[in-house]
């Protein structure tokens, strides 16, 4: 149905939006690290940082 087609293209956003933020946010401590690519513990700083994130700890 049309609403079901909706509700998949809203949430394929929504995970986009959430992947482009977080890997945004991710980036900053890769660059304090002088590195230009991210490393676990640099999504992880993200997490801890940032209080949108805390329902990945």
């Amino acid at each position: 149905s049309l609403a079901s087609q909706e509700a998949v293209f809203v949430l394929a956003r929504a995970t986009e939006l959430f992947v482009e933020t977080i890997a945004k946010d991710a980036y900053v401590y890769a660059q304090q690290g002088k590195r230009k690519t991210l490393q676990r513990k640099d999504l992880d700083n993200a997490i801890e940082a940032v209080d949108e994130f805390a329902f990945l700890e």
